[in-house]
């Protein structure tokens, strides 16, 4: 890629970051499970069911991370149960300004993505940061590979993935139940960057997608 095409990402990912002495940039307080009512909570439970539907689709459709001989009948897809206190909301700590970085994919190599900011979050007593990428090929999106200790045991070995959606300017939903596997953990011949060290979380997070079922893959 060209400096001039990098350039561009990192201008493009600066957009709507608002001028020096907004707030910006600056320590923020980690996200936190966001109070709701039951009917809230509920609309969030039939969100994540959506969720869960349209990976059961993707993995039987033609798009599918699976070999062609492996779709029609494949049971692997595993969820945790929803759980409303993985639903966290905070602001970004954004880098100012961006910069383009290097994530070693499972192949050794490297893919070029914008890093962002990074964002706080306390669970089971710790308080840990992410850092949020923008994909070179998926600009308006906000990444975040991580790893927890459930990676190799009852999550996929090599990570997860998560988004973030913007509620607005100051405040991003960091929804675990969310986090997905990379297509790597269904076939190998996928290539997918690998959670950098510092994205790998101290506990256990216990929401999302877990490992395929044995012998599925």
């Amino acid at each position: 890629m060209s400096r001039f095409a990098i350039a561009a990402l990192l201008l493009l990912a600066a957009t709507g970051c608002a001028k020096k002495g907004d707030g910006l940039g600056g320590p923020v307080a980690p996200a936190a499970p966001e109070r709701a009512t039951a009917p809230i909570t509920a609309m969030w439970r039939s969100q994540f069911e959506a969720h869960q539907a349209q990976w059961a689709a993707e993995i039987a459709g033609p798009d599918s991370p699976l070999p062609e001989e492996k779709r029609a009948n494949y049971d692997g897809l595993r969820f945790y149960a929803f759980d409303p206190s993985w639903r966290l909301v905070g602001d970004l700590e954004r880098l100012r300004p961006p910069r383009g970085v290097d994530l070693r994919d499972n192949r050794g190599k490297m893919q070029v993505n914008v890093e962002y900011g990074r964002m706080g979050l306390v669970a089971q007593g710790d308080t840990a940061w992410l850092t949020v990428y923008r994909p070179v090929d998926h600009p308006e999106q906000y990444f975040i590979p991580f790893r927890d200790s459930t990676s190799g045991n009852e999550t996929y070995g090599g990570g997860r993935f998560v988004h973030l959606d913007s509620l607005d300017v100051h405040r991003f939903v960091l929804d675990f139940n969310k986090a997905y596997n990379p297509y790597c953990a269904y076939d190998t011949t996928w290539v997918c960057p690998l959670p950098p060290a510092q994205n790998a979380l101290p506990f256990a997070v216990r929401a999302g997608m877990m490992a395929p079922a044995e012998g599925t893959h």
